[in-house]
């Protein structure tokens, strides 16, 4: 049976969507315009950011206002960390009862399922972040969001989702005093504050990267190197801070919590974490990757895979992707093999529960995804379908605009690069890798493995397409 596209009718082998994350209104428009089966409202300066409720409205009326030839969902969610602290005395974090806990990320789930609402969609999703958490703390607040969802009248359809964020701590360890990572994390806010009488190791002087700290228009803070008082009268440090050094923040190791004593997120963590999605009676679970994972350039999916010689492989394009350049150079790379995320969506299947693959997944790994391992329920995505919007009133000679990740906005015609094939999906590579040698061979081959995929597209930062 030949796929179908869009326009042609309905493909009932799959019921495949691509989740895209978004900010505002317009973001929405294009993400539904662009393809996107799930409208998901997100904070794009963190890996799963809490988002302001009259945001998400704001978000839930622009879907509502389009006209759309399929059902669009919507999603969102409480954040990436559930835990509770109270600060002692000595002023160390305390980790609150478990109880708390879980009726915080209930409470949370109750207050998005509000701001989404019902008339867009009656199954709504809320993301559940789960990262830090020990299994039977994860376990108990993911059943009790799912139980308290249940018992209300009004959102008892809807889906919880929980989600895993996949590392690989040799990696991080390799990237994590980068320029280009420090810099990018500093902007982000992914940092703790230290104290002389508390000394860290490997801390950074946040003066030094006082031209990287905005506000939350993304206004630049100060224009001068800013001493201790500066920096907390501007709320970048706490007012109890003594000194200007603080320490990047680190990922929460498997090891710690229960998941799998391995440096990298393996089958053994995949399962437990699949285990305490179905047994809390969620319907999901996302696999993603930490904000601090994503600023490094390691996203979800390991491109280098040889195969096993049963079928085609996936083709790596990872290593063409490259930021900076000279000894900071920082190529994209992934954590789990096809292999791995096969087994994920076959144990998610196994269980019952749906499986959505996020973690900076690019149109060149999306389109190889759905086509290895077809039974992919759900993509994800925002940096993979956002660029830099020029103001077209600025005047042409001011310069190219700022391309941090906080600056980058959805744009459809990226979107619709990791829209499912049978949804009218196509390919685009970054313009960037037009000059790197070996590109051409690579999408030859790709297009022998897959002569499915069709036309190829460039696109530049500004996210404009032209055919390859």
């Amino acid at each position: 049976m030949a796929s179908t596209v869009q326009g042609d009718g309905p493909d009932r082998r799959h019921n495949r969507k691509l989740l895209v994350s978004v900010f505002d209104p317009q973001e929405a428009r294009e993400a539904v315009l662009g393809g996107a089966r799930i409208v998901d409202s997100e904070d794009p300066r963190s890996a799963l950011g809490n988002i302001k409720p009259q945001a998400i409205m704001s978000i839930a009326d622009a879907v509502l206002n389009y006209t759309r030839d399929s059902e669009v969902q919507l999603s969102t969610n409480i954040g990436e960390d559930q835990l509770l602290f109270r600060r002692t005395d000595s002023g160390h974090a305390v980790e609150k009862s478990p109880y708390e806990i879980a009726g915080k990320a209930s409470q949370a789930a109750l207050g998005v399922a509000v701001s989404m609402g019902t008339r867009v969609h009656p199954c709504n999703i809320i993301k559940v972040g789960l990262d830090g958490m020990h299994l039977p703390i994860l376990r108990e607040s993911l059943t009790e969001v799912v139980q308290t969802l249940n018992r209300t009248e009004q959102f008892s359809h809807s889906q919880v989702m929980s989600v895993l964020f996949a590392q690989d701590l040799v990696l991080w360890r390799q990237r994590r005093n980068n320029p280009l990572v420090v810099r990018e994390l500093v902007a982000l806010r992914e940092f703790s504050p230290t104290t002389t009488a508390t000394p860290v190791e490997g801390t950074i002087d946040l003066p030094d990267y006082y031209q990287y700290l905005t506000d939350a228009d993304g206004n630049p803070l100060f224009d001068h190197r800013p001493d201790l008082r500066e920096l907390i009268a501007a709320g970048v440090l706490p007012a109890w801070s003594d000194s200007t050094r603080v320490k990047i923040n680190e990922p929460f190791p498997h090891s710690e919590f229960g998941l799998t004593p391995a440096e990298r997120t393996d089958r053994e963590a995949i399962k437990k974490m699949v285990d305490a999605t179905a047994d809390s009676g969620a319907d999901g679970i996302m696999l993603d990757t930490s904000i601090l994972f994503k600023v490094a350039r390691v996203g979800l999916v390991d491109t280098t895979e040889t195969g096993n010689g049963d079928g085609p492989s996936i083709v790596d394009f990872n290593r063409f992707d490259t930021t900076g350049t000279g000894p900071d150079a920082l190529t994209r790379t992934g954590i789990l093999s096809v292999e791995d995320i096969r087994f994920f969506v076959d144990y998610c299947h196994y269980r019952g529960v749906e499986a959505n693959l996020a973690g900076s997944l690019q149109s060149y790994q999306a389109q190889q995804i759905w086509r290895l391992v077809p039974q992919t329920d759900q993509v994800s995505t925002r940096g993979g379908a956002s660029a830099v919007r020029p103001d077209p009133s600025a005047d042409p000679g001011d310069g190219d605009p700022v391309a941090s990740r906080r600056d980058q906005v959805m744009m459809r015609q990226l979107v619709r690069g990791l829209v499912p094939p049978e949804q009218g999906g196509y390919l685009w590579l970054p313009k960037k890798m037009r000059s790197v040698e070996g590109v051409d061979k690579a999408v030859d081959q790709l297009l022998e493995n897959f002569p499915d995929i069709g036309q190829v597209f460039w696109a530049d930062e500004y996210g404009r397409l032209e055919p390859f």
